[in-house]
């Protein structure tokens, strides 16, 4: 599978109100890319613009892309959830979060502060956002 033949079958394996399952095809095609990384900004957006797929704790999707941790994942994911704050992705900063020892946990605390006060974000993430300790 291409590149972008994965990124459409991730796509049409999100349903809403469903659990989310990638295939053993698309899992397998995932890591036999020559760089896997580039499927973590649409996977991102996957999970982004689909809030009522229940993605699982933490599901395929957020192992594969924290399988990139402290190696560019963080900076995705914030840019992700800046453009789509979705219950699931809040809870993905706040593991990211909870590593005393990541260096950019003063962004992930900022991004939920610029979060908690932007008049556009659901009460449903904003709540999801108070059930962490930031």
């Amino acid at each position: 599978m291409t590149k972008e033949q994965i990124i459409v079958a991730l796509k049409d394996a999100a349903k809403p109100y469903e659990s989310y399952y990638i295939d053993d095809e698309t899992g397998q095609a995932m890591m036999q890319l020559p760089n896997p990384f580039e499927l973590v900004e649409p996977i991102l957006d996957i999970i982004g613009t689909n809030p009522t797929v229940d993605f699982g704790m933490p599901g395929e999707l957020v192992r594969f892309v924290e399988s990139f941790y402290k190696k560019g994942y963080e900076e995705l994911l914030i840019a992700s959830v800046k453009k789509n704050p979705t219950e699931h992705n809040i809870w993905m900063v706040h593991r990211c979060f909870n590593d005393i020892n990541n260096p950019m946990r003063e962004k992930f605390k900022a991004l939920i502060e610029e979060l908690k006060e932007d008049s556009s974000v659901s009460e449903e993430v904003k709540n999801a956002i108070d059930d962490f300790n930031w």
